[in-house]
């Protein structure tokens, strides 16, 4: 294993492959090294508050940064068997192969429908994905082998963009290419031969790469100006204005400014935030990082926007990041729609805005609003308009000519064997094409190319040509000069005109039309990781920083480099969520830290927006008391008596409340994280009486349910499942804490889960999280948990419990009837489910058949939680285990679906069990689950009867009658043999031929009841 402090030096004649020594790292890992969680312990120092050079400071992240791509390629060992395989077709060294560093390899991917993958998002390899050469698709670690070698790492540095199945990688080790290792098949008449080899997808390293190129800029250049800002504390960071420019006057804006911020109708924080950073930007006598503090719901978008669209005015070359697509989405949307407001004609100026990233991960595709800025979309749209034959040029030569000679245009368009159509025909055909050609294609000229290479004369000349064209006719093309009517001379001025004022070539390719885009563009939208992207663009003045307390400060510094770079404004609450850190080591370093935040910390100035919009006066008081010092303000629009909704009947029901749920209970769930069943079925309850308020109503209402653990937001999710999708005025949106930052909906619903008499409350604990979670309900907020759990723990939970109390705000969920009833059912049923777990082979009193529960049954009941639902469940198989089969078993199915009640059906068949030397008939009950939902069942089966042999099958099938009651069967153990292992099992199991083996019917069959 390769130490995380060795650095080497690139050699300067090897292929530049950025992050190259993070990747050297990563390959040196064995599988052994991977799997270690503590591979890093000891080694990763904590980020310090200051530094004493800008060295200090790169070197104190890469440690932490290297853990964190541990924990990363950890974590995709534990979701192997989902992981996308992707069948490799061809490998072959690439020019450059050049043992034993060098090892890269030109991979064909197979395109054919064959192609092994998982279910996800992911269709193909993308640049910088780390994958796993293996001989087969993995299930487990130990498939992780290639060859002779155990493990075999490979980083995506190339992919072809004509054919995406055509990629370069760079090899941890030399991949074998032996003729021994190739697959035959028939393609055609002849026989094709492939490699036998998959790539596995494990991760994607492109943002740790970009992080890891920003932590070691280059010594002879770069823009260290605002890192050398934040070393240390710096009263000139964040403070009110400088003096240099208060002396001159510099720092006084015109009135035209103030006049358009009043026209938004801003409070005076965010007016006052908003001319701070713009006399920041006017300022050249240091650099300046501005920091704007936003809680929840004070208009942080709002204020972000309007700067924006301010700086757009002014001229500003401005880069915007945020952490997430979501975020830059959110405020790239918010800009464009002002910035569309103020255009003159055909969108004119917005060529000045470009957002930029993935496309896919991004989902422009759903975001219309976004397609007219969005960088690969305008690409698309220009290069059709500057390709050499048929673009804009082009056309208006074409057009020119058609105006001034026809005729000409007629005779030199056929040979004289052509058969020509009508002169008149001709030239109609002809001026109506070049017309709807050159009107589209002067459009997307105004809409698209920045303003920078399209002055306002010249858009406005081809919007003026446009229109004459559009009212031009036939008559006018074939009419001579008219002294009365001179739109045909007219219009070869102004198409003359405009070519000669375009100064752009008539050809420009894709990446070109993308420099010439982004070198131009006044406001630009992407990910801090995606601006990697502009450090070889024309330099940007300023940089904007949304959700800054959610971003690391090593990943910062990417766009804190950008060349050119004199000022930053960062946009951010660290009162709410930091970045999500996966490996534990990495987080203890406080690698999840903001630069907002440890500015914060060392007491540079932040600018409050001090007047929240969102919640009603009751829910917004106490997380304003505790985390903000009672420093924010109710705005007018939130106090107001109207802004005081009720949904449900009863004081329960009002703004603001804690519920309090007894006789919850604790479970782990998925990945170990907590859940609690009865708080699933109180919010399962509590919904479906919205949901009925809003049917009878017709009351819009949109509902968000909050857990800070995963299981329980899972086990919410299925227990409230599909009903309310169909329903446009009821809408319910499940997530975590972390998923909800930046949301908001009318009424919250909060699971805490914890339940236990310790007082233990883990991670909920996190003020962050409470934060967030507190601050997302604009009319109500109820809050689900435990009053003795909470209120005996030393965190803000007590004091809110004692808070809502004292209020008069805390309510006992059996003070609610139908709550209450819920609630005792949940109890029983999860006493019932206990019972069942400890014996999953149950017996009744008298009954002939052992009864065997799946995992799945159990799980489905637990999602169900109801114990009128279980005894109903149990008493069909207490007529089971009797024998008493009311189905018709004369069938080739392995299952069986039997009513519970309406809606709901159990799913059982028979199954085989080893017992005494014997293999026994039991009765395996496989789920509860809507009767609509069978395929659940089938895929079920599917899976467990894989490895069953043709006999085993067929004795799972068999029947025995004993009068009217069905007994089980046992055969002794040695006639069951290993052979005839079915690989694929139908999800008709009725298309199964069961074919008797002559060694395995000569054991005697025993009717026997047990």
């Amino acid at each position: 294993m390769q130490q995380p402090w060795e650095v080497k030096e690139k050699k300067k004649n090897e292929r530049i492959i950025k992050g190259r020594d993070l990747v050297d790292v990563v390959f040196s890992w064995s599988v052994r090294d991977v799997l270690n969680s503590n591979l890093y312990k000891g080694k990763v120092d904590k980020i310090p508050n200051t530094f004493q050079s800008s060295k200090e400071y790169f070197r104190s992240f890469v440690n932490p940064i290297i853990e964190e791509t541990h924990a990363a390629l950890l974590s995709s060992m534990g979701t192997l068997r989902r992981a996308p395989a992707f069948k490799i077709w061809e490998i072959k060294p690439a020019k450059d192969f050049k043992p034993p560093k060098n090892l890269y390899y030109i991979v064909t991917l197979q395109t054919t429908s064959d192609n092994i993958m998982t279910s996800g998002d992911r269709k193909l390899l993308e640049f910088n994905d780390l994958i796993a050469v293996t001989d087969k698709k993995p299930y487990r670690i130990d498939d992780l082998r290639c060859s002779n070698e155990p493990y075999l790492l490979a980083l995506v540095c190339g992919v072809n963009e004509d054919n995406p199945h055509l990629i370069t990688i760079l090899a941890s080790k030399p991949i074998d290419l032996d003729e021994g290792n190739m697959d035959t098949r028939k393609k055609g008449k002849g026989v094709k031969k492939s490699i036998s080899r998959f790539g596995v997808y494990l991760t994607n390293m492109m943002t740790n790469i970009r992080i890891w190129t920003a932590l070691h800029p280059d010594p002879d250049g770069g823009n260290l100006k605002l890192i050398s800002k934040v070393l240390q504390s710096n009263s000139e960071v964040g403070c009110e204005s400088c003096a240099s420019c208060q002396e001159n006057s510099q720092n006084i804006m015109p009135n035209h400014i103030e006049k358009t911020l009043r026209s938004f109708k801003l409070n005076s924080s965010q007016e006052d935030a908003i001319l701070r950073c713009l006399e920041a930007k006017n300022c050249n006598h240091f650099n300046n990082i501005k920091l704007i503090w936003g809680p929840p719901g004070t208009g942080k978008t709002k204020t972000t926007s309007v700067l924006l669209l301010n700086l757009f005015k002014m001229k500003c070359r401005t880069l915007t990041c945020a952490p997430t697509n979501i975020a830059v989405l959110e405020v790239a949307s918010r800009v464009v729609n002002l910035v569309s407001e103020s255009l003159k004609f055909g969108g004119y100026g917005l060529g000045d805005i470009v957002l930029f990233g993935n496309k896919e991960r991004m989902k422009i595709d759903e975001r219309e609003d976004l397609f007219d800025v969005f960088l690969d979309y305008r690409v698309d749209e220009l290069y059709a308009c500057f390709l050499t034959l048929t673009g804009w040029r082009a056309n208006v030569n074409r057009m020119i000519c058609l105006l001034s000679d026809p005729k000409e245009v007629y005779q030199k368009s056929f040979t004289e064997k052509d058969k020509r159509p009508p002169f008149k025909k001709f030239v109609e055909e002809r001026f109506s094409k070049l017309r709807t050609d050159l009107r589209f294609q002067f459009s997307t000229l105004c809409l698209h190319l920045p303003t920078a290479t399209l002055s306002f004369r010249v858009a406005e000349r081809m919007n003026q040509t446009s229109d004459l064209l559009r009212t031009m006719t036939v008559s006018n093309v074939l009419r001579k000069e008219d002294e009365n009517d001179t739109r045909k001379q007219d219009c070869v001025k102004m198409l003359g005109s405009i070519c000669d004022s375009l100064d752009l070539q008539d050809y420009i390719g894709k990446f070109e039309l993308k420099t010439l885009c982004l070198d131009n563009a006044l406001l630009m939208f992407c990910t801090a990781s995606s601006s990697a992207r502009l450090h070889m663009s024309y330099p940007i003045q300023l940089l904007v920083i949304d959700e800054a307390a959610q971003l690391k400060e090593c990943e910062s510094a990417i766009p804190l480099q950008l060349p050119g770079l004199q000022h930053a404004v960062l946009i951010g609450d660290e009162k709410q969520l930091p970045a999500m850190i996966q490996s534990k080591i990495a987080s203890e370093a406080d690698l999840g830290r903001s630069l907002f935040e440890r500015l914060v910390l060392l007491g540079h100035k932040k600018q409050l927006l001090n007047m929240q919009y969102r919640m009603h006066p009751s829910i917004s008081i106490f997380p304003n008391r505790e985390f903000y010092g009672m420093r924010i303000l109710d705005a007018p629009s939130v106090r107001v008596r109207s802004y005081e909704k009720r949904f449900l009947p009863g004081k329960m029901y009002g703004p603001y409340s804690f519920i309090n749920v007894p006789y919850g209970r604790e479970q782990f769930g998925q990945g170990f994280s907590s859940k609690n069943m009865v708080e699933v079925s109180v919010v399962d309850e509590i919904v479906s009486k919205l949901y009925s308020v809003s049917r009878k109503t017709g009351r819009s209402i949109s509902v968000g349910v909050i857990s800070p653990y995963k299981a329980q937001v899972f086990a919410i999710q299925e227990k409230i499942g599909q009903r309310f999708d169909g329903s446009e005025q009821f809408t319910v949106s499940v997530r975590s804490v972390d998923g909800f930052q930046g949301g908001e909906e009318d009424i919250i619903i909060i699971s805490t889960v914890r339940s236990n008499g310790k007082g233990a409350i883990g991670f909920l604990s996190n003020q962050q999280r409470t934060n967030v979670a507190l601050t997302r309900a604009r009319y109500c907020l109820w809050i689900l948990g435990n009053e003795w759990t909470l209120a005996n723990n030393k965190s803000v939970w007590r004091q809110l419990v004692n808070d809502a109390r004292a209020r008069g705000c805390f309510h006992d969920a059996y003070d609610d009837e139908s709550l209450a009833q819920c609630i005792k059912r949940s109890a029983t049923a999860l006493d019932d489910l206990d019972k069942l777990h400890d014996n999953k082979l149950i017996s009744f009193e008298n009954s002939i058949w052992k009864v065997l529960l799946s995992n799945e049954f159990l799980k489905s009941l637990e999602i169900i939680i109801d114990s009128e639902i279980n005894k109903r469940v149990m008493s069909v198989l207490e007529k089971l285990s009797n024998g008493k089969f009311q189905q018709d078993l004369e069938t080739e199915n392995l299952f069986i679906q039997q009513d519970i009640d309406e809606g709901l059906s159990l799913f059982w068949g028979i199954d085989i069990i080893k017992k005494d030397n014997h293999y026994l008939q039991v009765l395996k009950i496989w789920h509860v689950m809507p009767s609509s939902d069978v395929s659940c069942a089938e895929k079920c089966l599917e899976n467990h009867y894989k490895g069953y042999t043709k006999v085993k099958i067929e004795r799972c099938r068999y029947i025995c009658y004993q009068g009217n009651v069905v007994v089980p069967m046992r055969w002794p153990i040695k006639s069951c043999l290993k052979n005839g292992m079915i690989r694929d099992v139908s999800r008709s199991f009725a298309l199964l031929s069961v074919v008797d083996e002559a060694e395995e019917t000569s054991e005697a069959e025993e009717c026997v009841e047990d």
